[in-house]
Formats: C-alpha cells, structure tokens, sequence
C-alpha cells in the first residue's frame, strides 16, 4: 500500500490499542470482544499434523496413531499434542516457544509439527511438508484481526484493514 507505513511487532503478548499505539492486531482469541474493539474472523485455526518427506521416508501416509507416536513430536507454546493423542499426560519431543521455530524444524527433518494449516498450506503445496494424519481438529481459538473502534476516519488505518481482510479472510 504506497503511502502506508507498517511497523510490524511479533509477540505473544496481548496488545493494548492505546499503551503500545497499535493500530491494528491480529490475535489469536475467542469471541466476544469488548465493546471497543471491532474484530473480523481471518481463519479458522484447523490444525494438522505435518512432518518433512524425508523424516517419513517410505512409510505409507496416513501414519497410523501409533506410528506417530513413535515419531519426534515438536511442541509449540500452544502445545495441542494432548489433545490430538485423546490424553492429559505431557508428551515427549522438543518445546518451540513459537510456532514458526516448531514449523522451521519440522521442515527441516527434525519431527512432526501440529500447525494451523493457514501456516503450512503452502509448504503441503510445494511438497516442503506432507500430512500425516487424514484429518486434524479445530482448535478453540482462530485468528481475528482486532483494532479499536473509532469515531472518526482513519484513512490509512482503513486501507490496511481493508486490505488485510480482502487478502487473508477465509
């Protein structure tokens, strides 16, 4: 967007619109949302189990349960891998306290990722990654992108929200 001057912060934390003077947000949440806050859905957060071709190997996909529990499991900070075995107990594998380290090692060979597939549909597409499993779940939060309702223009503000839901809504 000429004219437009982004200034991008990643972090697990939530941003406040005034303190941290962001514009807009995308965050990972549930509804509802204050009464401040206009929030449009981006994606749902539909999560599969992806590993590298050459970690799979020969092995016929779909992986059985119990063939992926044998495999290096890689955790992000959201750590789904409970949920998707049907368990309370703490699994085994490597801890990413981001989900881009956790995808960076899954392509890289080290293990099988559980990602939203917004993140790693392009690496299925190009063969980078395959799904283990025929089918992942929702998790209970998607991704929305968030900014603070505003009484008056806010041309610029306007054109990347606008331009952000025409690219990435599902």
């Amino acid at each position: 967007l000429p004219g437009v001057e982004l200034r991008i912060i990643a972090t697990e934390a939530v941003s406040d619109f005034e303190r941290d003077q962001v514009d807009i947000a995308v965050r990972l949440t549930r509804p509802p949302f204050p009464g401040s806050v206009e929030a449009c859905l981006l994606f749902r957060q539909e999560l599969v189990a992806v590993a590298s071709p050459h970690l799979v190997g020969t092995a016929v996909l779909p992986l059985s349960m119990e063939q992926l529990g044998d495999m290096p499991l890689l955790h992000d900070a959201q750590d789904h891998w409970p949920k998707f075995f049907g368990t309370t107990r703490k699994l085994p594998g490597a801890v990413f306290n981001q989900t881009s380290h956790a995808l960076d090692a899954t392509v890289a060979g080290q293990g099988v990722a559980l990602a939203c597939r917004a993140f790693v549909q392009a690496d299925l597409d190009a063969g980078r990654l395959v799904q283990v499993r025929p089918a992942g779940f929702e998790a209970r939060a998607d991704y929305y992108l968030a900014r603070k309702r505003a009484t008056s223009s806010r041309r610029m503000v306007d054109a990347v929200w606008d331009w952000c839901i025409a690219n990435w809504s599902c």
